[in-house]
């Protein structure tokens, strides 16, 4: 008889409930667990997320506030929580796994501020012994867009090949595409730099309803720019032009379902940061990446002229027009009214 797997999903946001979901549609013992009650609440009574009602989560799959409750024992463990909260997390993660040692796989994105480690150095230094299992699953994925059954191209990357074949295998299936890479630094600074991006993206698309041009001009120069951060930190060339860089970017910097740039765009259209952010509502990943990654560069200097138009526009309340310098555009051109 085939052991069923057990799965411990944590975070119950849009991108969790849509893996907990495919998860037990493969036949898996899924417990998803939620920090915030009234959104395991929602869950229970509901079966779907407020973001999702269109989606329907399996009955099989439990919902938790208690951590405890949906760490047992289990095969696969998915950090599915705003990067902010990954280290203490893990934390409480590792006092849970005991000396079980499951796949661990991140959909958070993210540079950890004062150390400059991304979400999976995260979480192999608060969950010794993780190292061969922790992987990053990324690339151009809408999770509203998973759940509604959109076929979709992801990566799984990590750092022993053999482990991450495995690890695909139980997550590839109805409409995911796993595909596997050794790249895992280079995956996850891609997955962490296009959510900055596309909040500059946005600012352009809501300086003006005549600005496709300007942010075809932009992408092509954050392109550029993610390549050699990726490439300068020790990520590989074909991780930036594959599809957890370039593929990522395109899909996110130029969408009205990515909330970094919607972000953007309310700065764009006038709005300071914060006003922009009560507009959105939910977690904008890109606002803290910006930071966080201006501040990579800076420490390792790289050049990244893009990263820091953004970060003006956002931190220090530049005119959003002045992020068309960054595009390559003149002074005179980033001076004019008529855009």
């Amino acid at each position: 008889m085939t052991k069923q797997i057990k799965a411990a999903v944590i975070g119950a946001g849009v991108w969790g409930t849509a893996i907990a979901g495919l998860l037990a549609d493969k036949g898996y013992e899924v417990r998803s667990w939620e920090f915030n009650p009234e959104t395991a609440d929602f869950l229970k009574k509901n079966r779907t997320h407020p973001m999702l009602p269109f989606f329907r989560l399996p009955d099989s799959v439990s919902i938790h506030t208690d951590l405890s409750k949906a760490i047992q024992d289990p095969d696969i463990v998915v950090i599915a929580i705003d990067s902010r909260f990954i280290r203490s997390t893990a934390k409480e993660i590792k006092k849970l796994l005991g000396k079980k040692k499951p796949f661990i796989i991140a959909l958070s994105k993210g540079i950890e501020a004062e150390t400059f480690n991304t979400v999976c150095q995260v979480l192999e230094e608060e969950i010794p012994g993780s190292e061969k299992n922790t992987m990053i699953l990324t690339g151009p994925s809408f999770a509203v867009e998973v759940a509604a059954g959109a076929p979709t191209k992801i990566v799984l990357a990590g750092k022993d090949l053999a482990n991450i074949k495995k690890a695909a295998k139980l997550i590839d299936g109805g409409p995911l595409k796993v595909e596997i890479s050794e790249d895992r630094l280079g995956a996850e600074l891609g997955g962490s730099l296009k959510n900055a991006y596309a909040v500059g993206s946005g600012i352009i698309d809501g300086l003006s309803q005549a600005s496709k041009n300007s942010e075809a001009a932009f992408l092509i120069e954050s392109a550029k720019e993610l390549h050699r951060i990726i490439t300068a930190m020790g990520g590989k060339q074909d991780t930036a032009w594959g599809l957890t860089g370039m593929g990522d970017l395109l899909l996110t910097a130029t969408s009205e379902k990515s909330r970094n740039f919607r972000f953007g765009k309310e700065i764009g259209k006038g709005l300071s940061a914060e006003q922009a952010l009560k507009k959105i509502k939910t977690v904008v990943e890109g606002r803290e990446a910006i930071k966080n990654i201006k501040a990579l560069c800076l420490v390792n200097h790289i050049k990244s002229p893009v990263i820091d138009a953004i970060y003006k526009i956002v931190y220090e309340n530049k005119e959003p027009v002045s992020i068309l310098k960054a595009a390559g555009f003149s002074p005179e051109i980033t001076n004019t009214k008529t855009i």
